[in-house]
């Protein structure tokens, strides 16, 4: 995974704008591994919503930028507790550590960008992912300051610094400090279904705990509901044909609380 963000940050995306009446072209991919391009065709509506870059208009045809990726991991399962015991953790904490300096140095870069602030609250600087004046409806501002950003990242630090043990809180702090600067993120665990599902859903309740006001008392029966009931046990009929988690019961103690599936949700499965 490492080597993946490594080389995504070599690669140039390029938005290509189309102008047919035909749906959309797919996205094309040229190049070699150590330089790619992806060519990502956008309507017009979508050039409307750029803002100049380095004196150009903003109704050129080709516009080429780079993505900042980061990488964050926190083993959870048995396998991360035996780790823990033998100490074989110094790569996971030095790869996290790289990564956060890198958070930190497109945050540097991320509050010179001269995006508007919200029309309600003129101390919100309503950074939304680079883009500019587009129609009201289009996006929605953002009310996370500057201020809140720098205290998450803070409190990052302060959570690597601690290196405690299966910290997941440093997970959580970084999907809070994406979502404040409009970034892109994915989850996934090895198999990407069973831990990963713990995961997703964990950040579901989280999300509606934060901006829609679910009562902190009904987060545990949300996150069962959704586990039990919801869309990740189709991703496991498709993974494997059966709607089960593939935990025995050692492995669902062995997990953090939060990630701990409900009962008749999991039980023996072929990964």
């Amino acid at each position: 995974m490492n080597v993946a963000i490594e080389d995504l940050a070599a690669v140039n995306f390029t938005l290509v704008r189309y102008n047919g009446n035909k749906s959309l072209p797919l996205p094309k991919v040229t190049g070699s591994r150590q330089s790619l391009v992806v060519y990502l065709p956008v309507p017009d509506y979508v050039y409307a919503m750029l803002p100049p870059s380095n004196g150009q208009s903003p109704c050129r045809d080709q516009i080429t930028f780079k993505v900042t990726p980061v990488f964050f991991n926190i083993g959870i399962n048995e396998m991360a507790t035996l780790a823990e015991t033998l100490g074989y953790c110094k790569e996971q904490h030095r790869s996290n550590f790289d990564n956060f300096d890198r958070l930190k140095r497109y945050h540097i870069m991320y509050k010179k960008i001269p995006l508007p602030s919200s029309k309600n609250d003129e101390s919100s600087p309503g950074k939304t992912c680079f883009i500019q004046s587009p129609p009201p409806s289009a996006i929605k501002e953002s009310s996370v300051s500057e201020q809140v950003i720098s205290n998450m990242l803070d409190k990052m630090e302060e959570l690597l610094r601690v290196n405690s043990s299966k910290n997941v809180k440093i997970l959580h702090v970084a999907e809070d400090i994406t979502r404040a600067v409009g970034g892109l993120r994915v989850t996934s665990c090895k198999s990407a279904k069973d831990r990963t599902a713990m995961a997703v859903t964990l950040e579901q309740a989280r999300v509606l705990q934060q901006e829609f006001h679910l009562p902190a008392g009904n987060i545990q029966n949300v996150l069962d509901v959704m586990r039990s009931e919801g869309t990740r046990l189709e991703n496991t009929m498709k993974n494997i044909g059966r709607r089960k988690f593939a935990f025995n019961l050692p492995q669902v103690m062995a997990l953090p609380q939060q990630y701990r599936p409900p009962n008749g949700s999991y039980g023996k499965a072929q990964s």
